[in-house]
């Protein structure tokens, strides 16, 4: 969806978001980004240059009716 760096404030944490069908279409990406010849290296290279000091992921939904999701039928959207 998008990558996020910091404008004001904090200058050490930035946001990568991603979007997946499901937790099983996520789970499988990360298993072929870890058998990706490329991927490996990529993160090896940021792991040396210590570019991702820390990682944390946290699994959301989006909100019904925003970011192009229509809202649940008989729902109001405002």
């Amino acid at each position: 969806m998008g990558y996020f760096l910091p404008h004001e404030g904090t200058n050490d944490v930035a946001w990568g978001l991603i979007a997946f069908e499901s937790l099983a279409a996520y789970e499988s990406y990360r298993a072929r980004l870890k058998a990706d010849e490329e991927g490996c290296r990529n993160f090896a290279m940021a792991h040396q240059r210590r570019l991702i000091l820390k990682e944390e992921r946290t699994f959301v939904e989006a909100v019904s009716g925003t970011l192009g999701v229509a809202p649940w039928p008989g729902e109001d959207a405002s």
